[in-house]
């Protein structure tokens, strides 16, 4: 009878414990879910990049994108053309965005985007290989000018005729130099001081930037701009 009662009592731990570890909840990852549109309703094609993170997707035709795991402090960073804007997440669960042009917009959240989790869209962020390059980085490659810094630094580029061409890009005879923009303004690259740049990203085609942007972009940052906001 002992035996049963201690057999009893052991089996009873048991089941209380795995109950209790049923309980316990599981880090799993979290969709973050979002809408670009105009004013007409049509969905903006815009990029949408996590400052200060590695975290980068592209809206798809109809405006939507998703991303992961994205805190209530997080800061989504949208570029369409040559605009660009800074969008506090502040505690959003998802965000519907409504572009007015330029600069302007207007961002709500929405259950609707929130509650359909990862079923929204097929494609979540990427990690960009060439994203995020600081400046401190590029000037401790010890040249003197951004243009080769860049070229030794980031795959894929390549010089020809005088332009920075991303490999794999068009053609080589037809001028298919990258698109240069710094602060937002399109600009020769070798007018730019690499001690006053903060960051760049290079970017494969897009039409984000137009028919130029098709040749690939690269974003480039100076400190100025990054102080100014």
């Amino acid at each position: 009878m002992k035996i049963r009662v201690i057999l009893f009592a052991v089996l009873s731990l048991l089941a209380v414990s795995a109950a209790a570890q049923n309980d316990v909840p599981v880090s799993e990852d979290v969709p973050f879910n979002g809408l670009i549109i105009d004013t007409d309703g049509a969905g903006v094609r815009a990029r949408v990049k996590v400052k200060g993170k590695d975290k980068v997707t592209t809206a798809d035709r109809k405006g939507r994108f998703g991303l992961t795991n994205i805190a209530d402090s997080d800061v989504l960073v949208v570029t369409f053309r040559r605009d660009e804007v800074e969008i506090p997440v502040a505690g959003r669960r998802s965000i519907r965005i409504l572009w007015t042009g330029d600069t302007g917009y207007s961002a709500s959240e929405s259950d609707e985007l929130a509650d359909l989790g990862f079923m929204y869209v097929k494609r979540r962020e990427k990690i960009d290989s060439s994203s995020g390059i600081s400046g401190e980085e590029l000037r401790r490659l010890g040249t003197s000018n951004l243009r080769d810094a860049l070229l030794s630094r980031v795959p894929g580029l390549m010089l020809v005729n005088g332009e920075i061409c991303i490999r794999g890009i068009g053609s080589i005879n037809s001028g298919n130099g990258a698109l240069i923009l710094c602060d937002g303004h399109e600009t020769n690259i070798n007018s730019i001081n690499i001690n006053e740049v903060e960051s760049v990203e290079v970017l494969k085609g897009s039409n984000m930037y137009g028919f130029r942007g098709a040749n690939g972009v690269i974003l480039i940052k100076t400190r100025s701009a990054g102080s100014a906001k």
